[in-house]
């Protein structure tokens, strides 16, 4: 880091960065623009290309230029494949400037985690007062810029929080659930304890008028990821046997879900989608077609205008290809292997819990990614990649450095007296 390098600049960029999520859909984009920005200017060190994440982020920037010179495409005569690219050299920028740039333990990354719980509390507010009818979600400028106003969905009766879109609602709403539950193990005082629990059934109400059937499962994986990263086996099966028949219950009764569409009905657009994405998938099997390309491609197809696969993994295949995918696969994989890892080096539980809960959100992710497809949105894709960058970041720190002692903070040593 150079010498010139502001004091907590770092810090606060990635401050910024968290807070922006809840504001509005636009804001991840411009303050991952300042850090890609500011990176070069500030982070003097040799940037890493072969680590990870770094060198899955590398590995798609090159994959989307390369699939677009084989297939070539255009939106409002900018060519596609820059989209990606772009997009990806800022995750990738994002990994330097944490790597490079913070020098936290494990205690500041829970206080950041804890500060977008907190924050969150914001869209819950936003979801409930759009459900009673208080918030507008009809078109309107400072609608579309706060968030409020649904694009791409015609059902009103579903809100769509700080994200323009339910699903997108829901997605960052689950994350803030089970940081619920991770705050309601790790907090000390009893009334912390009961506002944790109380935040946790906040946010399912919240969940519940999103209408969103999809992240019912994204929540339950997620605990139960949460659960299992504790190394209880026997709580992680009657938690998954519990879960499993309410989120039965909860997905295959209408009248539980505040929406329009019946299940049989979104199913059957589901499968639509599902089947023409495969074939797409079938023609451009190596190097997929690329985002926004896909809406174009599907709409020759079909004649229907489809902006994603709804489904995470599908998503990836289609638009990147087999080498796209396999490179996702690879970037979860070894994501659980250094979650776990770092769990086992942890000394203190507030710190094991940290890591089952950073890894809770990405599966949960993946979970609500079966129905949908939520991390191509900045907004919940800055998240997602977020804990990806930090999970790696601590396993380096700690599991790879000769002799790991993390700075400790006068809040941490109050901490530890309590």
């Amino acid at each position: 880091m150079s010498r010139d390098f502001p004091d907590n600049l770092a810090a606060r960029m990635i401050q910024a960065l968290i807070l922006s999520i809840i504001i509005s859909p636009w804001l991840p984009p411009v303050v991952l623009l300042i850090i890609a920005l500011l990176t070069p200017f500030f982070v003097k060190r040799p940037w890493p290309i072969r680590g990870f994440p770094e060198g899955i982020f590398i590995g798609f920037l090159l994959l989307s230029a390369i699939s677009w010179c084989f297939n070539p495409s255009w939106i409002y005569g900018i060519p596609v494949g820059l989209i990606p690219m772009a997009v990806f050299l800022a995750y990738y920028l994002l990994a330097v400037w944490i790597k490079r740039g913070l020098d936290w333990s494990w205690y500041e990354i829970q206080r950041l985690y804890l500060l977008f719980w907190v924050a969150g509390l914001y869209i819950a507010v936003v979801v409930l007062l759009q459900g009673i009818g208080w918030i507008s979600q009809e078109a309107s400028w400072w609608g579309r810029l706060l968030g409020y106003s649904a694009i791409y969905q015609n059902d009103l009766t579903r809100s769509v929080g700080t994200s323009t879109n339910s699903n997108l609602a829901a997605a960052l709403l689950i994350c803030l659930a089970l940081i619920s539950t991770y705050a309601f193990s790790v907090l000390k005082k009893r009334w912390q304890k009961v506002a944790a629990l109380a935040a946790f059934f906040l946010f399912c109400v919240a969940i519940w008028m999103t209408g969103s059937r999809g992240a019912w499962v994204g929540l339950t994986v997620g605990l139960l990821v949460q659960v299992w990263m504790t190394g209880n086996r026997r709580r992680t099966v009657l938690l998954f046997a519990f879960l499993v028949l309410l989120g039965y219950v909860i997905y295959t009764n209408q009248t539980l879900i505040p929406r329009e569409e019946t299940l049989f009905a979104t199913i059957t657009v589901r499968i639509f989608v599902w089947q023409n994405a495969f074939r797409i998938f079938q023609d451009h099997w190596l190097l997929g077609v690329l985002p926004l390309h896909f809406s174009q491609v599907f709409a020759e197809l079909t004649g229907k205008h489809i902006y994603h696969a709804h489904n995470i993994f599908l998503g990836v295949a289609t638009e990147f290809g087999v080498v796209g995918l396999v490179l996702f696969l690879l970037m979860i994989g070894l994501t659980v292997y250094r979650a776990r890892k770092w769990r086992k080096m942890a000394i203190r539980l507030e710190e094991k819990r940290l890591s089952g809960m950073m890894l809770s959100l990405i599966f949960a992710f993946l979970g609500h990614g079966m129905y949908d497809y939520t991390i191509i949105a900045p907004q919940v894709g800055s998240l997602f990649f977020l804990s990806v960058i930090l999970i790696h970041w601590q396993y380096e720190r700690r599991c790879r450095m000769p002799a790991p002692s993390p700075r400790v903070t006068e809040d941490q040593r109050k901490s530890s007296a309590s």
